[in-house]
């Protein structure tokens, strides 16, 4: 065989092995109302490009690449999809804690994919049972599960007996396997180290601490202190170290304080500021999620899920809550939204009902609209998220109605898009 015999095989055997390059996947939006950032006021008869999942071209004025998929959205209002900057995920009844990991795992599989239909395209899951939402993150990443973007924090840190502590089983059983701080569960800084390091190792994308007791745990009181502040100094240096952020659950003035100054980035629920907090909160930029809608379910008894302690608890804690929540917003805090909400597939979607809630009680629908785009993507880190503009990720929701005039208009979503790929279809239209 002569070389030029042997150079033609080798290059007709390169072209085969070398695949074809694939034609970029483009999708063009076309928008009634068009509120690509929530802080500037909405445009009408919008279109806007996505290739390969990324916004390449928005405005009034855009050219139509030839070719393209269509989504008619003319007759909605297109917003930037909503990101939960406070959720869990649904693994059973609340009254229920034998579910399995794996189990846990499937009921949770069907949460995300009713939360990114309900218009959520990220959720930041503050806690979960055997690293199952670190689990879900990457099913989605990979495409095996439909659903919103995960950042997840595995087990939340908290004390035996605390806030993370869900089993009101008698001393006699052996559970010194259960209480370690590979399960979030500490009794010294040095476990409290222990416990980051796990929780990185194992996924987790945020750390959330227990600071104090809470509403949904069966064993403990929103005024009790859990975390001493010496351990969530060590939690708050180790998780900023990695370059991970710190969520704080903290019900009382004493633990949010405690919190505050051990450099968490944000503090959930906050249901006692005073003004040292909250000047505090906006010296340092840390934000507020303030989980209104929650309270108001137990206080309103619209949820038939909760047990009779979280009842009891709520409406006790509910007159502080409401009143921290409303002094925050006149004194400017930063906030993001979170629903604090499991997005169980048969009940109202979480967020949006948040958003809902926080007009209720005071917030204007676009200082709500903002928290539950521009201001959670910035607190979960996602960048790409947040507003639609050329670069950001080719992801948002078609509402019905104006959610500026009407915020119940975010209960009404008709379409949904994720990264360019159509994941709800409004009533009639992709052509």
């Amino acid at each position: 065989m002569t070389r030029r015999s042997i150079t033609l095989l080798s290059v007709a055997c390169l072209a085969q092995l070398t695949p074809a390059l694939a034609a970029p996947r483009v999708l063009v939006v076309r928008c009634g109302t068009l509120m690509a950032d929530a802080a500037r006021p909405p445009v009408r008869d919008a279109t806007i490009v996505i290739t390969d999942g990324a916004i390449t071209a928005v405005g009034t004025r855009v050219a139509l690449p030839p070719g393209a998929e269509e989504v008619d959205l003319r007759g909605l209002t297109v917003i930037p999809g909503l990101v939960d900057a406070h959720a869990h995920l649904w693994t059973g009844p609340l009254t229920s804690q034998t579910t399995s990991d794996a189990l846990a795992a499937l009921r949770a599989s069907k949460a995300v994919a009713f939360a990114l239909e309900s218009g959520v395209v990220a959720i930041r899951t503050l806690g979960s049972q055997g690293f199952v939402d670190v689990a879900i993150a990457s099913a989605i990443d990979e495409g095996t599960i439909p659903g919103p973007h995960i950042v997840p924090a595995a087990h939340a840190i908290s004390t035996p007996g605390g806030h993370g502590d869900f089993i009101p089983m008698p001393p006699s059983l052996p559970l010194t396997d259960y209480y370690t701080p590979f399960n979030g569960f500490i009794n010294s800084p040095g476990d409290a180290e222990k416990a980051v390091h796990l929780q990185i190792k194992y996924g987790a994308r945020v750390i959330k601490i227990l600071a104090s007791g809470g509403v949904a745990s069966p064993l403990d009181s929103p005024t009790a202190e859990q975390v001493s502040p010496e351990e969530m100094k060590v939690i708050v240096d180790q998780a900023h170290m990695a370059g991970l952020r710190v969520a704080a659950h903290a019900e009382n003035l004493k633990t949010i304080l405690d919190a505050l100054h051990a450099g968490v980035d944000s503090i959930e629920h906050g249901s006692d500021l005073n003004q040292e907090a909250i000047d505090f909160m906006k010296a340092h930029h840390v934000y507020l999620v303030p989980t209104v809608n929650i309270v108001n379910s137990i206080v309103e008894m619209t949820d038939t899920r909760f047990p009779e302690y979280m009842v009891r608890k709520g409406k006790e804690l509910a007159t502080k809550h409401f009143a921290s929540f409303k002094q925050a917003l006149a004194s400017g805090v930063m906030m993001a939204a979170g629903a604090d909400d499991f997005y169980q597939p048969d009940r109202p979607p979480g967020l949006p009902n948040e958003l809902v809630t926080d007009v209720k009680y005071g917030m204007e629908p676009q200082q709500a609209l903002i928290t539950a785009t521009t201001n959670s993507a910035a607190l979960l880190g996602l960048d790409a998220l947040g507003a639609l503009a050329v670069g950001k990720e080719g992801t948002l929701i078609a509402l019905d109605g104006n959610p500026l005039t009407d915020i119940t208009a975010v209960l009404r979503v008709r379409a949904v898009v994720k990264a360019g790929q159509v994941v709800k279809r409004p009533a009639s239209g992709v052509r």
